[in-house]
């Protein structure tokens, strides 16, 4: 790294000028991992929804779900999730993995849409598997105080995010010492022209 690059990246974290944290769960409800139980929220079915509290000043990175196909499904090669948060449909890079019991059998699916990073404002959840091919199921949460037992009425996901960077003003000093880096880099570019 040049002497140039190393005096920015110092005024950088000198005036915290930085990016923010890594993505972390914002929000979720963890999927039942017993088996398969969920509800239907396919093209077949009605919407269904799931409620969250929105924690204040957070920047959503992904949407991550659990579900699985049912015996009438045409499989995934028929997919066509249809992802809302607060009524907005969602759009970005929808990834998925095979989730296995410690046996090794077959649970469900966990998907991950990477969506582009945005503030979270919305207070619900739906996921729809909107074609006629596919009989899908959204995995159910696990029963609030009872892991071993599927919630009736939630089901599985997680928000991934971070906090949103709160915008600092650099104080004096830290003001000075940026003008006088940059002052710097000015001369050192002069002299090495002359």
């Amino acid at each position: 790294m040049n002497a140039i690059n190393k005096t920015l990246a110092a005024l950088l974290l000198a005036t915290g000028l930085t990016g923010a944290a890594l993505a972390d769960s914002v929000a979720s409800n963890a999927p039942y991992a017993v088996g398969s139980f969920g509800q239907q929220a396919d093209q077949g079915s009605s919407a269904y929804s799931q409620a969250f509290a929105m924690p204040a000043d957070t920047v959503l990175e992904a949407i991550q779900w659990w579900g699985f196909h049912g015996v009438d499904s045409g499989g995934p090669a028929f997919d066509n999730f249809a992802v809302s948060l607060g009524g907005q449909l969602q759009v970005g890079t929808l990834t998925s993995v095979a989730v296995t019991a410690a046996d090794g059998s077959y649970l469900y699916d966990l998907y991950t849409l990477d969506v582009v990073d945005s503030p979270l404002t919305a207070t619900s959840l739906s996921i729809v598997n909107d074609s006629g091919d596919v009989e899908w199921y959204w995995q159910s949460a696990a029963a609030v105080g009872n892991p071993g037992q599927a919630s009736a009425s939630e089901v599985a996901f997680r928000l991934l995010g971070h906090d949103a960077p709160v915008p600092s003003i650099p104080e004096p000093g830290s003001l000075m010492l940026m003008l006088l880096g940059l002052a710097a880099l000015g001369a050192a570019g002069a002299r090495r022209r002359a």
